[in-house]
């Protein structure tokens, strides 16, 4: 009983190897960007809302911004329904995103970070940003996000 034993269990162990092994393949299989569906990181999250600016997807930022957002740029405090014409009037062609530092605060992450935007004919600019994601059922929302503009310091 015991030959049976031992058989059955190095049967056993060699098909959990193979299915581990076809399996294996797929586990780190090709590296895609990250999406709003697949990503569970707020700093990504503000990566591909910055990403969906540039490449210009209006429709898909409405769900990315929370319906009361606080969004402060240019000198003015912006309603959700301001947020998309005054990013479209802006026309970002490009973006860096350094410096990033995320604390998390309960169901909410704080970034802030420096922000180069380069628009249509405009010298780059440099902002200091500072987002707030909020973690909700349905994955994360734009709760506040503020750019200062860097000056730089006279000689």
């Amino acid at each position: 009983m015991g030959a049976m034993r031992a058989i059955w269990i190095s049967s056993l162990l060699a098909a959990s190897l193979a299915a581990f092994s076809i399996t294996g393949c797929t586990i780190y299989g090709e590296k895609k960007p990250p999406t709003v569906k697949s990503t569970t990181s707020a700093e990504q999250y503000e990566r591909i809302y910055w990403s969906t600016l540039k490449a210009k997807k209006w429709g898909q930022l409405p769900g990315m911004l929370a319906a009361n957002v606080m969004y402060s740029a240019g000198g003015k405090i912006l309603s959700k329904d301001q947020v998309i014409p005054y990013l479209q009037s802006a026309n970002i062609t490009d973006f860096t995103i350094t410096s990033m530092v995320v604390k998390p605060n309960g169901p909410d992450m704080t970034l802030n970070y420096t922000l180069q935007l380069s628009s249509a004919g405009a010298p780059i600019q440099t902002y200091t940003a500072i987002s707030v994601w909020q973690q909700v059922d349905s994955g994360w929302i734009l709760t506040v996000h503020t750019e200062q503009p860097q000056t730089v310091p006279s000689p």
